[in-house]
């Protein structure tokens, strides 16, 4: 019997040590996982900076391919492009502070124009505005309203049992 006593308390300290882990362990434990979130970071890095030289190259390729007329064309459509970007940058721009001036015109948050921003149409962005408003409002109300709710009292508010002044003048009464 004392050697099945000895087998579960062997076993029992080796789950026990098992479980436990000293600094170093975790340190190693963390130092690998960092070091394996680095080496995937820089591999997908690396990845989307080949990709990026060999669109540069082939754009190069068709560039030194192209008569004057073609390349003028290329910088032409270039540039028209990197305007339309700048023009909606600058649109989207307006169209947020639009949206956090009507927040705040409703006294809402201004940091649900990020959520708004994805709605093109100043009418329906004004829409939910107005929805938000309201629902906001009602829950407020609804909130406030409970707040404010009292129980009604249990027991009559009557005599007092124990108030002197009445026991005195029941005294006299009598």
């Amino acid at each position: 019997m004392e050697d099945k006593t000895k087998v579960e308390e062997t076993t029992e300290e080796t789950e026990q040590t098992e479980d436990t882990f000293t600094r170093s362990d975790v340190d190693r434990e963390v130092s690998k996982a960092v070091e394996k979130a680095i080496q995937n970071q820089r591999a997908k890095w690396e990845e989307e900076k080949a990709k990026e030289l060999e669109k540069a190259k082939n754009e190069a390729i068709e560039y030194a391919k192209m008569t004057q007329k073609e390349k003028e064309e290329a910088e032409l459509n270039k540039r028209l492009e990197q305007l339309e970007a700048r023009e909606r940058e600058l649109n989207r721009r307006e169209l947020l502070t639009n949206i956090q001036n009507d927040l705040k015109e409703n006294e809402l948050p201004v940091e649900l124009a990020d959520t708004l921003i994805t709605i093109e149409d100043n009418e329906k962005i004004k829409e939910r505005i107005t929805t938000i408003k309201e629902f906001i409002d009602k829950s407020v109300n609804e909130k406030v309203k409970e707040a404010l709710r009292q129980d009604t009292p249990s027991e009559s508010t009557g005599e007092i049992s124990n108030d002197p002044f009445a026991a005195k003048l029941r005294k006299y009464q009598n």
